[in-house]
């Protein structure tokens, strides 16, 4: 993430400051005026200071309050009492009753409130159409043994369209003819590129890595997979509904009562001003406060964690979470391949390693570059092969040292009237069981050894998954896009239970539905596009940022830059601690209000000196919202 997309850039507070600051220099000059002797003689019209101040006043709480009297008169047509009922009325009598300069505070401390709410919870998101900018915009297709270069929008239902190495395929369709390794792990989510012949299907915004493919166009446009994709985030999305806000169910039955206290103040004594005071110190500014002014502490506290929060109400969510969905490939794994266990048969494995890794030197397969990287941190010498020469989907031949070198896959192997005797397929069949991907290795006609490949856990994932079901989040499921075995052994090794494989995007979109349909409070962990669909979805949608895509971080609530999966368990546990924050900040609140209200309704307090009590409830509640900024998380 680039700096200027941080939630607390300078300058963006300045923009969201502007208004308030206004406002406030405009109440500052109309207190000045209001006070002063200032006399201006224009004709026979004789202006007062106190007559500028007013006006002033008036502009500022025009200026700054618009807004919120708008939306008041639309609630009580609406037959809806909330936070902006309170304020227009409050105000309303305040400046018939000639208090116009506490109508103006007011108004300025709801302003800064305002702006810093905006603030803290602008999302900062990238349009969702960025995702199609994985589709190329041009393609070249076949036309009577010719190629030639179209927009994609010219692109139809049967058209031959050639991808070349590097390119990315811009229709889901089926193999024709050639062979090449192909990225899926956007739509898909399967941790290696997966080797693509003749049959096999295609996802339009795929990487092609290594071959020449010509791909008969079964999908087009808004048909393609990533295409649905965006609809089903953009559809996700909608389906959220908004949290009612907690200050305005306090305001249904606070103002009413309220205004029945300010009623009988003025009956018994005669005097409006006791009214209005009442109406001011009663104003639940503090209360409107409590929950943002936490939220915000909150996100400060985790922007400095390197986790980056798109609003304050995934703090209240997650604190709730009673179910997590985590993603595999890239998320509890490191999304790429390492050798894992290297068997021999009638030779040395440091011999057969030195063998396999020169062989496969020149080939441009994952597989083979990571049994490369394996023979160099065993710091063993690779070198070049005397011949070498691939076979696609299926395997390599090569001669290394003068030994004739045949690594890859069953059929591969026995293509070479090579022998496979019954205790190396026991073993072949023993890794494929523990999820990992086996290739043979035979040297000089002889079967020799198997290497065996998977996707390496990242070191952090196992204690993070039992911090989080001490925390209370006991359910714990982990979606793949990878096969049964793979997700099976992975769930075993961090101690997860349940889990789903070979999901596409709509599969784990469903997944989550269907734990929603239950009742279940969800938070989703992922990395890529395929998860885009879930992440929207859940009720909380947490994406590692580092290696996340734009449009998975787009449909996201929360962003972990540093990937490391134990920011989810700070993220939870600050959560948990802004929800106490904010029931004791809404404690203060209603502590003061109560206070106000019987000094006010008593005579006791001037609408300025009423201004200045709940003023004081606002401090107090920001004061206990700062210390979230120092909170300290246990690991």
């Amino acid at each position: 993430m680039e700096n200027n997309n941080s939630l607390f850039n300078l300058r963006e507070l300045l923009v969201f400051l502007i208004a308030p600051l206004l406002i406030g220099l405009l109440t500052l000059l109309a207190y000045i005026m209001y006070k002063s002797s200032i006399s201006i003689s224009v004709g026979t019209l004789n202006i007062t200071g106190q007559f500028i101040g007013i006006f002033l006043a008036l502009i500022a709480i025009l200026f700054g309050g618009w807004q919120r009297f708008y939306a008041g008169i639309i609630d009580v047509l609406s037959k809806k009492i909330t936070v902006n009922v309170f304020v227009t009325i409050a105000i309303l009598v305040s400046i018939l009753a000639g208090e116009f300069i506490p109508s103006a505070v007011i108004i300025l401390i709801m302003a800064v409130v305002g702006s810093l709410e905006a603030y803290t919870i602008d999302k900062t998101r990238k349009s969702i159409s960025s995702l199609l900018n994985l589709t190329p915009k041009t393609a070249n297709i076949k036309i009577d043994g010719e190629e030639r270069t179209v927009n994609i929008s010219e692109i139809k239902l049967g058209d031959i369209v050639v991808v070349r190495p590097g390119e990315r395929i811009a229709v889901d369709g089926t193999v024709v003819e050639g062979f090449s390794t192909v990225n899926q792990a956007p739509i898909t989510g399967e941790s290696f590129p997966v080797d693509k012949s003749v049959g096999d299907d295609v996802f339009a915004g795929t990487l092609n890595e290594t071959g020449r493919l010509e791909i008969k166009a079964t999908r087009v446009g808004e048909d393609t997979t990533i295409a649905k994709i965006v609809h089903l985030v953009e559809s996700a999305q909608e389906s959220k509904a908004p949290i009612q806000n907690i200050a305005d169910k306090f305001t249904n039955y606070f103002l009413p009562t309220v205004l029945v206290i300010a009623i009988i103040a003025f009956i018994f004594t005669g005097n409006i001003k006791v009214a209005v005071a009442v109406l001011l110190v009663a104003c639940p500014c503090a209360f409107a406060i409590a929950t943002p002014s936490a939220v915000s502490a909150g996100i400060a506290n985790m922007a400095r964690r390197a986790v980056l929060i798109k609003g304050g109400i995934y703090f209240e969510i997650a604190g709730r979470i009673d179910t997590l969905v985590i993603d595999k490939t890239g998320t509890v794994t490191l999304g790429k391949p390492i050798v894992t266990e290297v068997v021999s048969y009638k030779i040395d494995k440091n011999e057969l390693l030195k063998i396999c890794a020169s062989a496969e030197k020149y080939s441009e397969h994952p597989l083979a570059k990571a049994i490369i990287n394996y023979a160099r941190e065993k710091n063993i010498k690779v070198e070049d092969p005397e011949e070498f020469k691939a076979t696609p989907g299926m395997g390599i031949e090569a001669l290394v040292n003068g030994k004739r070198v045949i690594i890859g896959k069953e059929n591969f192997i026995k293509s070479f009237n090579i022998s496979i005797p019954d205790n190396v397929l026991n073993e072949y069949e023993r890794q494929l069981h523990l999820g990992r991907t086996a290739i043979f290795v035979a040297i000089d006609s002889t079967l020799t050894g198997i290497i065996a490949i998977e996707d390496e856990i990242k070191s952090e994932t196992v204690s993070a998954i039992s911090t989080l079901k001490n925390l209370g989040i006991k359910d714990i499921i982990m979606l793949t896009g990878d096969n049964k075995n793979s997700a099976r052994e992975v769930s075993k090794k961090i101690n997860i239970d349940r889990y789903y494989a070979e999901l596409l995007p709509e599969d784990k979109q469903n997944v989550v539905k269907e734990l929603k349909k239950d009742g279940k409070i969800i938070g989703m962990v992922g990395d890529g596009i395929n998860d885009a669909p879930a992440l929207a979805l859940a009720d909380v949608g947490i994406v590692m940022g580092k290696a996340g895509t734009d449009i998975a971080i787009e449909a996201s609530n929360v962003t972990l830059m540093d990937d490391n999966i134990n920011k989810i368990v700070e993220f939870i546990k600050m959560s948990r601690k802004v929800l106490k924050r904010i029931k004791l900040n809404i404690f203060f609140s209603i502590i003061y209000n109560v206070i106000g209200l019987l000094l006010a309704s008593m005579g006791k307090l001037s609408p300025v000196m009423a201004v200045m009590f709940q003023e004081a409830g606002c401090v107090t509640v920001v004061l206990s919202s700062t210390l979230l900024l120092f909170e300290r998380i246990e690991k």
